[in-house]
């Protein structure tokens, strides 16, 4: 029988949020609760669960755990080969922020059920348990990719819906654009953009995709590409022009490029 093993690590991002990444083949857990949130992906195997004095839930492959505050459960192998997961713990304070942001002010209910199968919410929590364990992932993708997966979870497993869509123009927007083509260098924080134009972070993701046709995590990458093809071309090297607009290192710098121009640097250094 292969070993139980577990992985975890933290995203300032995301105010020190603890991600798991965990295989588990004979663990059982003792009846417990977490004072954060509990969500994830069942990546294999499957997992039986517990909860609330007893009722019997399990967790196959391709379920989303969704285990509020308080909520005392446990869990144990539930197939031969035991379950592996993908785990983050958000803090209840948070997840309320978030929710604030994208419904308004109210309580943060508990989700309807401990477990669901939602395809789009497993891939969004996918992504972001990905995303979180890279170095050179932008704090600004993190936090927007967690108020999506925040507002998806409460709307269709929790009942809170979002009040009506506030209308947006370009010149309302353009605070926005212009923090992001000036302060490119460094980590941008969703909040400041916020700040910027008045509007939560949810309203400014929201209505900066609307306008601009890109997430700003998005922008933000097009600026730096940008920049360092105006570096590049007039002779700075690939290593020092990576680090002057913003990215991680020179590899990160590369990975992008390709992305989105469909060429490296060092091509466009060449040329």
């Amino acid at each position: 029988m292969p070993k139980d093993r577990a992985k975890i690590w933290r995203s300032s991002a995301l105010g020190d949020t603890l991600f798991l990444k965990a295989e588990y083949h004979e663990l059982r857990f003792d009846p417990h609760f977490h004072d954060e949130f509990a969500i994830g992906v069942i990546d294999g195997g499957c997992q039986a669960f517990a909860y609330d004095n007893g009722r019997r839930l399990d967790f196959p492959m391709g379920s989303v755990a969704l285990i509020s505050p308080g909520i005392v459960h446990t869990g144990w192998p539930g197939v031969e080969e035991g379950w592996r997961y993908r785990m983050l713990y958000p803090s209840a304070g948070l997840v309320r922020t978030a929710a604030t942001d994208i419904f308004g002010a109210g309580e943060t209910p508990s989700f309807h059920r401990p477990g669901v199968v939602d395809a789009a919410l497993a891939h969004a929590l996918s992504r972001l348990h990905e995303l979180s364990a890279r170095s050179d992932t932008d704090p600004l993708h993190l936090e927007s990719l967690f108020l999506q997966v925040v507002r998806h979870a409460f709307e269709h497993h929790a009942g809170r819906r979002s009040g009506p869509e506030m209308r947006c123009d370009r010149q309302s927007v353009a605070p926005m654009r212009d923090l992001l083509e000036t302060e490119f260098q460094g980590p941008v924080a969703l909040a400041a953009l916020a700040n910027v134009v008045g509007l939560s972070r949810f309203q400014a993701l929201r209505h900066f995709k609307a306008v601009y046709g890109l997430p700003p995590h998005a922008y933000l990458r097009q600026v730096r590409v940008r920049r360092a093809q105006q570096l590049i071309l007039g002779g700075e090297g690939l290593a020092a022009a990576a680090a002057t607009v913003g990215f991680a290192d020179q590899a990160h710098m590369t990975r992008i490029f390709r992305q989105i121009v469909g060429y490296t640097p060092g091509t466009l250094s060449r040329a």
